[in-house]
C-alpha cells in the first residue's frame, strides 16, 4: 500500500505544502498577536475570559465531566469526518473530466464490450459480497461426527472471489483504461484515510482501574508477601589503595497473616464494596461452594467458626453450600447444645431429591431419545439425586449411541451390571483393609466370585453372573441363604463371632445393594414393563415406581431398613422373595463380541 500510493502522496504534498505552511504561519502569527495583547493588557475582555476559563479548568481537574464530554465529541465527530472524506474521495470520479471523456469515447467506439465488462464486474462484486456475508454469519451445524463451520468453508472461497475480481478489473482493456487515470491513486489514498479516520471513532482510552479493585489487589499482595530491603556502605584502605563501595539487597517472602488485623481490614473492604454496589442498585452476594470437600462435618464446622467473623458485614449476603450433615446440625440447633451453625447461618434451604415428575422434566430437556422407561430407570438408579440423575441419563444416551439399540431390556441390563461392578469394586477396597481369618472364606468366596464376573462381563457367562447375583443377594452374611418364602428380612442367620462388626456391616451393605440391583434387573430387563407397572400399581404405594428411588435413598442410611422396603416392592411386582433355582431374567439378545455368539441362558 505504501509503495503503490507513495508517488501520489508526494505529488499531493508538493502541490499543497506551501499553501498549508502559509496558512499555518498566518494562524500562528494571529495567536501570537492575541497572546501578546493579553499579556500587555491591551485586551481587557480577553484577559477576563482567559482568567475565568483558567479558574474553571482548575476547579474541574478532579471532575470527569470534561474528559467525558471531549470523548463524546470525539466519538460522535470523528466518524462522520472520516466517512465524509472517503465519500468525497470516491465522488471525485464523477467530476474528473478525463475519466468522463474516456468513458464517452468507449461508449461511442466499444459500447457492447464496455457494458459486458461493467455487468460482469458488477456480478463478481455481488458474488464476493454475498460470500463475505455468508462467511461472517458464524453458523455451524453437525453433520454426522463432524461440526461444519461456514466461516472455515467460505473464507478461502470469498478470498478467491475477491482476487479474481481484482484480476478481472486489471486485465480487462475497457476498465483498465478507466483505472489508468493519474488521480486514481490519490483518490484511493483518500478513501483509505477516510476509513481509517472513521475507525478511530471506535477507539476508547483504557478505563481507569476502580479504586476498590486496586485496594483488593494491594490487600491480597500485602497478605501474601513481606518485602525487606537493606542498604549499606563499605569502606576500606590499604597502603596504596582506598576503596569505597555500596551494597543493596531486597527479598520477598510469604508471611502468615495477623488474623485480627486481617479480619478488620477485610470487613472494611467488604463494607466499601457493598456501599458502592448498593448505591448502583446492585446486591453483593459472596458464594462459598464445596464446603463439604473439606472433609468430615467437624472440618466444615471448624471452617464456619473461622469465617463467621466476616459474616456480619452489613449489606453483604453469603450463599454457602454445605453438606447435609452440617445442615442437619443447624436444623437441630440448641439440641442438646449450641455449635457454630447457630450463630453463622440464618437459614438452611435443603435441596430435596427430585421426584419422578421432576426427573422426567429434567431429562426431557437434555435428550429426545430417552423415553419414559429409560427415565424411570435413571430415576430409580439415582434415587432422585440430581448429579446422579444427569450422570445416568448421559450413560443411557452413550449406550444408545454405542450400541445403536433402544431396547430397554438390553440397555438396562448393561447399565445395572456396570453400576454393580463399580460399587462392588469399592466394597472390595474397603474389605481389603479389614482383618480376615481362614474360617471366613465361606463369606468372601461368593463376593469374590461375583466381583470377578462383574469385572469383565461377557454375554456368554451372563447366566453365571445372574445366578451368582441371585445367590449373593439373599445371603445376609454369605453364610447360608434365606428361605425362598421369607417375607421378613429381619429373619437373619445367627451372628458369626469370627466376623467383626465392621466386616458384617460391609457385607450386609453389599448384599442389600445386590438385592436392589437384582430387583431392578427383574423389573426392567423383562419384557412387558408397561403391563407389569399397571399390575403393580394395584398394590398401592409399594407398586409405585417412585418407591424404587426411595429404596436407593434408604440404602444411604442403613441396609437393614432398606431390605424390608425391597421386600414390599418385590411383593407388589410379584417377584420371589428368595433365591430361585434358575434365572428369572430372559436371555440377552446382544451378540458376544469375543465369541461371535449369543449367550445361552437357561
Amino acid at each position: 500500500m505504501v509503495l503503490g500510493l507513495s508517488a501520489s502522496v508526494r505529488s499531493f504534498y508538493k502541490q499543497y505544502a506551501t499553501s498549508a505552511s502559509d496558512a499555518a504561519h498566518a494562524y500562528t502569527s494571529a495567536i501570537h498577536d492575541d497572546v501578546t495583547a493579553i499579556w500587555q493588557g491591551h485586551s481587557v475582555v480577553a484577559s477576563l475570559a482567559v482568567t475565568i476559563g483558567g479558574i474553571a479548568w482548575w476547579q474541574s481537574r478532579h471532575v470527569a465531566w470534561l474528559p467525558r464530554m471531549l470523548g463524546r465529541l470525539w466519538m460522535r465527530g470523528i466518524r462522520p469526518i472520516g466517512l465524509l472524506l472517503a465519500w468525497v474521495s470516491a465522488a471525485t470520479l464523477l467530476l474528473d473530466e478525463q475519466i468522463r471523456q474516456q468513458a464517452l469515447k468507449l461508449h461511442a467506439t466499444q459500447p457492447e464490450a464496455l457494458y459486458r465488462a461493467v455487468g460482469y464486474a458488477g456480478g463478481l462484486l455481488l458474488v464476493w459480497l454475498f460470500l463475505r456475508f455468508v462467511r461472517d454469519m458464524g453458523v455451524e451445524f453437525p453433520l454426522g461426527r463432524w461440526h461444519i463451520f461456514l466461516e472455515r468453508i467460505f473464507r478461502p472461497i470469498s478470498a478467491a472471489a475477491g482476487i479474481y475480481l481484482l484480476f478481472f478489473l486489471i486485465t480487462n482493456p475497457q476498465i483498465r483504461s478507466l483505472l489508468e487515470d493519474p488521480e486514481n491513486p490519490l483518490r484511493l489514498a483518500g478513501i483509505i484515510a477516510g476509513v481509517l479516520v472513521s475507525k478511530l471513532g471506535d477507539w476508547q482510552p483504557q478505563s481507569e482501574e476502580p479504586e476498590l479493585v486496586t485496594r483488593c489487589q494491594s490487600h491480597l499482595y500485602r497478605l501474601q508477601t513481606i518485602q525487606q530491603a537493606t542498604h549499606g556502605l563499605t569502606t576500606g584502605s590499604t597502603a596504596q589503595i582506598l576503596s569505597l563501595g555500596t551494597n543493596h539487597s531486597a527479598s520477598v517472602s510469604t508471611v502468615p497473616p495477623n488474623y485480627p488485623e486481617l479480619v478488620e481490614e477485610f470487613r472494611e473492604l467488604l463494607r466499601c464494596i457493598a456501599i458502592e454496589r448498593t448505591e448502583a442498585g446492585k446486591t453483593v452476594v459472596i458464594a462459598i461452594d464445596e464446603v463439604d470437600r473439606l472433609g468430615a462435618d467437624t472440618d466444615a464446622l471448624a471452617f464456619l467458626r473461622e469465617i463467621k467473623a466476616i459474616l456480619g458485614v452489613p449489606l453483604v449476603h453469603y450463599l454457602i453450600s454445605v453438606a447435609e450433615d452440617v445442615g442437619a446440625a443447624f436444623v437441630r440447633r440448641g439440641l442438646p447444645h449450641r455449635d457454630a451453625t447457630d450463630s453463622s447461618l440464618d437459614d438452611i434451604i435443603h435441596v430435596q431429591p427430585s421426584t419422578l415428575s421432576d426427573s422426567r422434566a429434567i431429562l426431557a430437556k437434555r435428550s429426545q431419545t430417552l423415553k419414559e422407561p429409560h427415565i424411570l430407570l435413571a430415576h430409580a438408579l439415582s434415587g432422585g439425586i440430581l448429579r446422579d440423575l444427569l450422570r445416568y441419563g448421559l450413560q443411557l444416551r452413550e449406550t444408545q449411541d454405542k450400541t445403536q439399540s433402544y431396547e430397554l431390556t438390553d440397555i438396562s441390563r448393561q447399565l445395572i451390571l456396570e453400576e454393580l461392578a463399580e460399587t462392588f469394586a469399592g466394597f472390595r477396597t474397603l474389605l481389603s483393609k479389614l482383618q480376615w481369618s481362614h474360617d471366613t472364606n465361606g463369606i468372601l468366596a461368593p463376593f469374590r466370585t461375583l466381583s470377578s464376573y462383574l469385572r469383565d462381563p461377557c454375554p456368554c457367562v451372563e447366566a453365571d453372573v445372574l445366578r451368582t447375583l441371585d445367590h449373593f443377594a439373599f445371603h445376609a452374611y454369605g453364610a447360608r441363604p434365606l428361605p425362598a418364602t421369607a417375607g421378613d428380612s429381619s429373619h437373619r442367620p445367627p451372628d458369626d463371632p469370627e466376623i467383626s462388626s465392621s466386616a458384617r456391616q460391609l457385607i450386609d451393605e453389599a448384599s442389600t445393594y445386590a438385592y436392589f440391583s437384582l430387583t431392578l434387573l427383574d423389573i426392567f430387563s423383562t419384557d412387558g414393563l408397561e403391563r407389569r407397572t399397571q399390575l403393580a400399581a394395584g398394590h398401592g404405594q409399594d407398586g409405585d415406581p417412585e418407591r424404587l428411588a426411595d429404596v436407593r435413598q434408604e440404602l444411604g442410611i442403613s441396609p437393614y431398613s432398606a431390605r424390608p422396603l425391597i421386600d414390599s416392592i418385590r411383593k407388589a411386582w410379584s417377584l420371589p422373595l428368595g433365591p430361585a433355582p434358575d434365572s428369572r431374567i430372559p436371555a440377552s439378545t446382544v451378540r458376544c463380541p469375543r465369541h461371535r455368539s449369543r449367550p445361552n441362558i437357561p
